[in-house]
């Protein structure tokens, strides 16, 4: 009776309808995957926040040397036509005025705010000061995006005579670059180094005088 038991469950085993997801992968979904095999969402570091922030930064700065405004065309009685004309235009059209030599002093301001935010965000690498720097370097990062945006809605001059080129949207680009990381860094915890304790050796054993160790002597 032992052994009948034993060749009916494993007669059972090989039936259809004990072949389950229990006892091996589903034969319509053979690329399942193993629990142990499961794919990790990763997030960009501390440290790489910072060099996107600098990348970003240094993006503002180059556009300023890109065309942001440019000769509006004759304005027609098809407003949207227009309005769509004026986008494409803004990023096929080569010609037109520089950041430096269109904005009075607002370049000025977008670079220093630009190179104040590396600044501080540099200085977040030290511990001692990174909670003092963190708050900052978030504000600087969003008044270089508030001077980019002023300048894209108010052009220099009238409003009816230029138009935004492709300089003033790489700035945009790379200015909201520059908040994002710099808010991850605003936003990470406080770094703190941890003392480095010098090593001390455990005590030598300490032995009976009148005991013996070690093999036995004959």
């Amino acid at each position: 009776m032992k052994e009948a038991g034993i060749v009916k469950g494993s007669l059972a085993l090989g039936s259809r309808e004990c072949q389950n997801a229990q006892w091996r992968l589903d034969g319509l979904n053979r690329a399942a995957a193993r629990a142990d095999d499961l794919a990790y969402m990763r997030t960009i570091g501390f440290r790489s926040n910072i060099l996107f922030a600098i990348a970003a930064a240094i993006g503002v700065i180059a556009a300023l040397g890109r065309p942001w405004y440019g000769r509006a065309a004759d304005p027609t009685d098809a407003r949207m036509e227009d309005l769509f004309n004026g986008i494409g235009r803004a990023f096929t059209e080569r010609g037109g005025t520089s950041g430096w030599a269109a904005l009075a002093t607002a370049d000025t301001l977008l670079a220093g705010l630009a190179l104040g935010t590396v600044v501080l965000l540099v200085l977040t690498l030290a511990p001692a000061l990174q909670r003092h720097v963190q708050a900052l370097a978030r504000w600087t990062a969003l008044a270089t995006l508030g001077v980019v945006l002023v300048k894209l809605v108010d052009e220099p001059g009238s409003n009816a005579v230029s138009e935004p080129r492709h300089g003033i949207l790489i700035a945009l680009g790379a200015a909201l670059v520059l908040v994002a990381s710099t808010n991850t860094v605003a936003a990470a915890p406080q770094r703190r180094r941890a003392p480095v304790r010098p090593y001390v050796p455990p005590p030598p054993p300490v032995y009976e005088p009148d005991s013996s160790y070690g093999p036995p002597q004959f």
